[in-house]
């Protein structure tokens, strides 16, 4: 090989090397970082090589941004849910997010701006409000703390327990708030309002609630009247594609007979305590990814709530 065919091998690994710098230049610095084996990086570089081609939906942009929030990469997550909010602008779920990331590092000022932005299209977004409440009990704005509490209670009455909600452990403004509101609904259960014509008013109210039982049970009528209609379906088809030339004989689900499995000592079907040396205890499950108890403004989205607590999306 002469001097010339060289200098073009040269030439070519060096281009080839300039690209490959240029592609990991591109790339976030989180990439780099995750671990091959890992369950959680896995997911989190799938999503992103979605997201490079475009592929993810702005929900499914959130729940990156969530990852790389708990991954440990708090500017990356906010890019991420930025640009959520660039395909979906009424996704308000986003802003809220990207609040208490901003919350967590300590940029108040930012977290306050995307706190009230999410308000602005969700107002009776509980979990938004107690956060923003945080907020401004921090700066010390306790009028406005009092409000933002108030309000996050009066959606969502499930943020007052500490299991559900352990940041009310460090208010001193939120419990007040809580008993103003429990004062409130104490005075007004308490009012003597009853109904002037108590009969008329529970008739009426029996006639919408037969009304309702009876449109519960005509739609799951309708459902069990489609799902016969897929079944038989799916047995034609097995007959056409059983028997091409002749007539097919199809076993019904419910004629079909059970036959014992066979199990191995080592099969993926044996038992707990076969898998396990006869022990009976099951296996340790792996740590879900991004722990509530490992940051101190964990993501609601991660606690045991009620849908009124937590709206989602």
């Amino acid at each position: 090989m002469g001097w010339r065919a060289w200098l073009k091998c040269a030439i070519g690994v060096a281009l080839a090397l300039s690209v490959v710098i240029e592609v990991r230049a591109k790339q976030p610095i989180f990439v780099s970082w995750l671990v091959a084996d890992d369950p959680g990086d896995q997911t989190i570089l799938h999503f992103w090589e979605r997201y490079e081609q475009e592929e993810l939906s702005a929900t499914e942009m959130v729940d990156l941004g969530t990852m790389l929030f708990y991954r440990g990469y708090p500017k990356d997550a906010v890019r991420i849910l930025e640009t959520a909010l660039d395909q979906d602008k009424e996704l308000y779920e986003a802003w809220f997010r990207i609040g208490l990331v901003e919350h967590q590092q300590g940029n108040l000022r930012d977290a306050r701006i995307a706190y009230k932005r999410c308000l602005k299209l969700l107002k009776g977004h509980g979990w938004c409000n107690f956060y923003l409440g945080l907020l401004e009990e921090q700066e010390g704005h306790g009028k406005k703390a009092m409000e933002y509490f108030r309000a996050a209670f009066r959606y969502a009455p499930v943020l007052a327990d500490r299991e559900v909600n352990p940041e009310m452990a460090s208010s001193d403004l939120s419990l007040g708030a809580w008993l103003m509101m429990a004062q409130e609904n104490a005075f007004k259960s308490s009012l003597p309002m009853p109904f002037l014509h108590p009969n008329r008013v529970n008739k009426v109210k029996a006639t919408f609630a037969v009304e309702e039982k009876e449109a519960q049970a005509e739609e799951k009528a309708e459902k069990r009247q489609e799902n016969g209609a897929e079944k038989v379906e799916a047995v034609r088809r097995t007959e056409e594609a059983t028997s091409p030339g002749g007539t097919a004989k199809v076993i019904s689900a419910t004629g079909r007979k059970k036959t014992p499995k066979s199990k191995s000592p080592q099969s993926p079907g044996a038992s707990v305590s076969e898998r396990s040396g006869g022990t009976g205890k099951h296996p340790t499950p792996t740590p879900s990814l991004g722990s509530e108890n490992d940051t101190p403004f964990g993501l609601p989205g991660n606690r045991n709530t009620s849908a009124d607590a937590y709206p989602g999306f």
